[in-house]
């Protein structure tokens, strides 16, 4: 299946914002563009993005076998695939988390750390108090990824029926979701049990039916008029998008404002994401090459690692007191704040890179990925 270099592009920016969102949660740091202080504050919602891509990617040859001249994957090759890609290097990250004492320090479930790790190896731990945000609080999303894997064949099996009306079927139990558990309980489990995989069926349904979309006609699209129309909608999906973002940010003063303000706009940013997706794959080759550039490949490259070791680099970095700092409160460093985004950035792309390169792509390489 031929790469599609955009799409990259995408995943590396998708992990460059949830970077920055936890480095601004560290630090404070704002941009010194105060317009722009809305970016990291919001940083969190790459993973929608990481959501859409993973809509689109996981259909695509699917998509290219019943519309297109490929042949599909097997089941067994589709889960075999998903089991390589996701699990050793996610094993082997709760395995660093408890041998140097990050896990316990984080986790809700005192010393139970026997249930901890049981519900993670079978990725149930977001759907109880006790095991959610415990071992390493970004594993929640693997929860998620591997969820929409388990119930993707039935997904599948309709949306090749009827694409939209699945589209349509995941938008909108998507929307009950979220409404659902905020009139029930807002109070009690609603910020847990938004962020599960019912909540962000609208995402993946957007990156499906992109793939769809862009395999039935777009792909097909040629000529300089219609690749300029193309790079157009790009940039104004991303212009969208950052009206979205501000939007979001501007509510933050607000109870539980990220995930109230996401109960009726969260799949908006699926359509953002569609919209600049799918007009930078069928856009002018400049845009393209802009997107796929080889920055922005290689954190896509080491994009999962980067993920997986952030958040522990970074937590660990500050109570370590790296960098040194000369008041009680680190916060009321200016200079410390400049030299932790650095540091936080430099540090964990570094571990990225060697779990990337000397664990994740010989496993993959080995078991034939």
């Amino acid at each position: 299946m031929k790469r599609l270099d955009v799409l990259d592009g995408l995943r590396g920016i998708a992990v460059l914002l949830v970077l920055w969102y936890h480095v601004w949660e560290a630090s404070f740091l704002s941009p010194p563009w105060g317009d722009l202080a809305f970016l990291p504050a919001t940083g969190f919602v790459g993973v929608h993005l990481f959501f859409y891509l993973s809509g689109f990617v996981i259909v695509y040859p699917f998509v290219r076998a019943a519309w297109g001249s490929a042949t599909q994957p097997t089941w067994g090759q589709f889960a075999w695939r998903r089991f390589i890609k996701i699990f050793p290097s996610y094993a082997l990250s709760i395995v660093a988390a408890y041998a140097i004492g990050y896990a316990p320090q984080v986790s809700a479930n005192g010393n139970n750390w026997v249930q901890d790790v049981l519900a993670h190896l079978f990725f149930v731990h977001t759907w109880s108090a006790q095991t959610y945000g415990g071992i390493n609080g970004v594993l929640w999303t693997l929860a998620v990824e591997v969820e929409f894997y388990a119930i993707f064949p039935l997904v599948w099996w309709c949306f090749k029926r009827a694409p939209w009306a699945t589209f349509g079927a995941m938008v909108a139990a998507a929307w009950l979701w979220r409404m659902g558990l905020a009139h029930c309980c807002y109070t009690g489990i609603f910020a847990q049990w938004e962020e599960n995989l019912p909540g962000y069926l609208d995402i993946f349904a957007f990156g499906m039916i992109s793939a769809y979309l862009w395999t039935r006609y777009l792909s097909l699209a040629e000529g300089a008029r219609s690749r300029a129309v193309a790079t157009v909608a790009a940039i104004a999906g991303f212009g969208f998008l950052a009206w979205l973002l501000r939007g979001l940010y501007d509510y933050r003063m607000a109870d539980q404002w990220s995930g109230v303000w996401q109960i009726d706009r969260r799949g908006l940013f699926g359509l953002a994401f569609a919209i600049v997706a799918l007009g930078s794959l069928a856009g002018a080759g400049w845009w393209r090459a802009l997107l796929g550039n080889p920055v922005l490949k290689f954190f896509a490259t080491i994009s999962y690692n980067l993920y997986l070791y952030h958040q522990i680099v970074l937590r660990e970095m500050t109570w370590h007191h790296v960098p040194p700092y000369a008041t009680a409160d680190p916060h009321d460093d200016a200079q410390w704040k400049v030299l932790y985004n650095y540091a936080g950035f430099g540090a964990t792309t570094a571990v990225a890179a060697v779990a990337t390169y000397c664990f994740e792509r010989p496993i993959l390489k080995k078991l034939g990925h």
